[in-house]
C-alpha cells in the first residue's frame, strides 16, 4: 500500500512537470514572443588570419550566424544558405524578425538576400550595408543603414544605397567591420 501511494504521488509530480513544460512551450511560441535571427556576412579574405570583419560583432549578438569568405566565390552559396534558412524559419513562424548585416562583398550578399526574400513577401527588420557596391533597397526592408567611409581612402568605395540611411564612419574600409559605431547600430537594431 505504501508503494502504491508513493507511485501515485510520483505520477502526479511527473504530470505537473509535464504540464509546466507544455505551458512554457506554448508561452514561448505565443504571439508577442517572436523569435529573431541575425545573419552576419564578412567580405573577401575574412576567413584568413588577416581578416576579422564581423568576428567581434558576432560575440555581441548571441545566436547570430557568421559567414566568412576567402575569395568571394563563396558568396553565391552563402546567399542561397541564408535565403533557404529565412524561408524555412518564416514558414515555421511568420512573426520571426530577421536582421542582415554585411561588410564589403558580404554587404552585396545581404542586399541580394533581402531582394530574394522580397519575392516571397518576407519582411527584413533591419539591413546593415557596410561599404558595399551600392544599389537600392527592396520594399520588404523596414530599416536600413548604409555605412561608408567618411573620407576617400584605400578600398573605400563610398557607394550609396537608395532608401537606406547613409552613415559616414571615420575609419577605413577594412577597419569598419570592427567600428564601435557600426557595432552599436547593428546591435541596437538586431532582433
Amino acid at each position: 500500500m505504501v508503494f502504491s501511494a508513493a507511485l501515485t504521488s510520483k505520477r502526479r509530480f511527473g504530470s505537473r512537470i509535464m504540464t509546466a513544460a507544455i505551458a512554457a512551450a506554448i508561452a514561448f511560441a505565443a504571439p508577442g514572443a517572436a523569435q529573431a535571427k541575425t545573419y552576419l556576412v564578412n567580405g573577401i579574405l575574412s576567413a584568413t588570419a588577416i581578416g576579422y570583419g564581423f568576428k567581434n560583432l558576432k560575440k555581441k549578438i548571441p545566436g547570430s550566424s557568421l559567414f566568412l569568405m576567402v575569395t568571394g566565390i563563396e558568396a553565391g552559396s552563402i546567399r542561397q544558405t541564408i535565403v533557404k534558412d529565412i524561408r524555412k524559419r518564416h514558414a515555421a513562424d511568420p512573426t520571426e524578425q530577421f536582421t542582415l548585416a554585411g561588410i564589403s562583398a558580404g554587404a552585396n550578399v545581404v542586399l541580394q538576400v533581402a531582394q530574394e526574400v522580397a519575392k516571397d513577401g518576407i519582411p527584413i527588420h533591419y539591413l546593415a550595408i557596410v561599404e558595399g557596391d551600392g544599389g537600392s533597397l527592396p520594399g520588404n526592408v523596414a530599416n536600413a543603414d548604409n555605412f561608408i567611409c567618411a573620407q576617400r581612402g584605400a578600398l573605400c568605395n563610398m557607394k550609396s544605397v537608395s532608401g537606406a540611411n547613409t552613415i559616414r564612419v571615420n575609419t577605413g574600409h577594412i577597419d569598419m567591420g570592427n567600428s564601435p559605431e557600426v557595432h552599436n547600430r547593428v546591435v541596437a537594431n538586431a532582433r
